[in-house]
């Protein structure tokens, strides 16, 4: 346990309205918050003999949450080639660095690469199997799109994974063919199981590099909580425990657990809240529907560009224009049912209204057999909405868990995909806390950035990567913004008595930014740095020496 601290020449944003806007200084004793204040006071208000930190006036905010994260995945994708944008803005350029890591890779060994936005592409597609054949005949390759839930591969990967024109898609998933009916390489959501390509690999000594890679970059980015959105194997489970008992677990952890060990988790009893303030079990996790980014989110009514397509080729519609649903309405009320009667909480992964719609029947049909006061259920990404539905979620007390930055690194392609009018309830953050729900902010990384001052910048000011307004009516203030990434994304956990605000009593998870968010042009949010990082009153990160250890 580290010593007393006393933080001195600060600029305070508590976020708590009983700790008054002129404090100054902050001090830490047994690794939470002891006292808030004039520093003045200090000597008789805090007392002892602390270790003084005078940071000159820095802006020391309560630590961020990420409240949907993968911090292994994170890792994981750092080793692969970076496809993302602005750094990637053509197929050529992908081609070219599958062709340069090609060269250094052994003939019939993977080349795996993560990231491309076909939106943001300058041909405006996505690559194909042709595409990489041509710089890559003897690999077998996949390159995920930054959404994740979709792939291409190439031919030898196609050939490997016995895809021909003739393998029917998947339920849940689709296999993307010419005119001619050849598969283009594209693979979407469960058909890119078909691979046989782990989303992650399984071995716990790479899982350890990745969480430990992974970790240090949400330190250095102010992040001192993450909710682990979807533990997928027993090795990762592993791991993240093996940190914990080490003492190596970068950030307190609030895990969710997929579905496919709902069934073990009921042998066991096992419910949400076992565990401490380092590692602690959350969520049943289950995804219903796709991404918005590449237009498989179930929605109600058709994509727009989808529709503008078909009728410029003069075809018929290809049958998916409203996203796919990852299961049936009776399928996805078992789920639910099973694990609220256990005492889960459920965080259900919907993006597209006709997903929500579905997550909201399933929780209320639960809720109506066996009801919970406190339940607070999740959706996860919750993206596009309706009026009819933030007042259902209000009355449910259903809290959605959205990704700000979206807006901006996506925000172009949700516009083609949806229109302006649907855009403006598409992570609708200010109507939602307009509406007394408390959204949780996150990043959902390595999908989009996962520094949170990215996705402060984007709900502040509601701008795409472009410059073009996404929805400015639901422009958040920076505190509102800060909120949603500390105290409501504590409060999506349970934890809002022990984090998410400068309050006496609460762990003293801090984090000390170089300028103060409410005072620079909104557009240069995202270009604050970040100076140290505190965790439970120990300085874990500092990007400079002037935040002595």
């Amino acid at each position: 346990m580290p010593g007393d601290l006393l933080l001195a020449n600060a600029t305070v944003i508590p976020l708590d309205p009983g700790v008054p806007p002129t404090a100054n200084a902050i001090g830490v004793r047994r690794g939470r918050i002891a006292w808030v204040g004039d520093i003045k006071d200090a000597p008789y208000a805090f007392g002892g003999n602390p270790r003084e930190v005078d940071l000159g006036g820095a802006t020391v905010v309560p630590g961020f949450i990420d409240a949907h994260q993968h911090v292994i995945t994170l890792g994981y994708w750092m080793s692969q080639i970076d496809c993302r944008y602005p750094a990637v803005r053509s197929i050529t350029e992908i081609t070219r660095a599958v062709a340069e890591r090609a060269a250094g890779t052994e003939p019939g060994q993977w080349i795996l690469g993560r990231g491309y936005d076909d939106n943001n592409l300058h041909e405006h597609r996505h690559p194909t199997r042709q595409d990489l054949d041509a710089v890559s005949p003897h690999h077998p390759v996949m390159i995920r799109n930054v959404s994740g839930h979709m792939s291409v591969a190439n031919s030898v990967a196609l050939r490997q994974a016995g895809i021909t024109r003739n393998t029917p898609s998947p339920f849940g998933g689709h296999i993307a063919t010419d005119a001619d009916g050849e598969p283009t390489g594209l693979l979407q959501e469960k058909a890119q199981d078909l691979l046989g390509v782990p989303f992650l690999p399984q071995d716990r000594s790479q899982l350890r590099e990745y969480l430990r890679t992974g970790g240090q970059a949400c330190l250095a980015a102010g992040i001192t909580s993450g909710h682990e959105a979807g533990i997928f194997s027993p090795p990762e489970f592993s791991v993240f425990q093996e940190a914990w008992a080490d003492g190596t677990l970068a950030l307190r952890t609030y895990m969710m657990i997929r579905t496919p060990f709902l069934e073990a988790l009921e042998g066991l009893g096992l419910y949400t809240g076992f565990g401490d303030d380092r590692l602690r079990v959350g969520s049943i996790k289950a995804i219903s529907d796709g991404s918005l980014i590449g237009r498989t989110a179930a929605v109600c009514h058709p994509y727009e560009d989808a529709l503008r397509e078909s009728s410029a080729d003069g075809a018929a519609p290809a049958g998916n224009e409203l996203g796919l649903a990852m299961f049936t309405q009776d399928e996805l009320d078992d789920i639910v049912w099973r694990g609220h009667s256990a005492g889960w909480q459920l965080a259900i992964h919907a993006i597209g209204d006709r997903a929500i719609d579905m997550c909201l029947d399933a929780y209320e049909s639960a809720l109506r057999r066996a009801p919970r006061a406190d339940h607070r259920h999740r959706i996860e990404h919750c993206g596009v909405m309706r009026q009819d539905i933030i007042e259902r979620m209000a009355r449910m007390g259903v809290i959605p868990v959205g990704q700000p930055p979206f807006i901006a690194e996506f925000g172009d392609g949700f516009l083609r995909h949806l229109g302006p009018e649907r855009c403006r309830l598409t992570y609708p953050l200010g109507s939602l806390l307009r509406a007394g729900i408390p959204v949780a902010g996150s990043s959902d990384s390595p999908v989009s950035s996962y520094q949170p001052l990215i996705g402060i910048q984007a709900a502040v000011t509601e701008l795409t990567a472009n410059g073009r307004p996404f929805a400015p009516d639901e422009a958040l203030t920076v505190e509102e913004a800060l909120t949603v990434y500390t105290r409501n994304a504590a409060h999506a956990a349970f934890d809002e008595r022990k984090k998410g605000s400068i309050t006496v009593g609460k762990y003293a998870d801090l984090t000390v930014l170089d300028s103060d968010p409410r005072t620079v042009p909104a557009t240069t949010i995202s270009q604050i740095g970040v100076a140290a990082t505190i965790l439970g009153g120990e300085i874990v990160h500092e990007a400079t020496t002037t935040v002595p250890r």
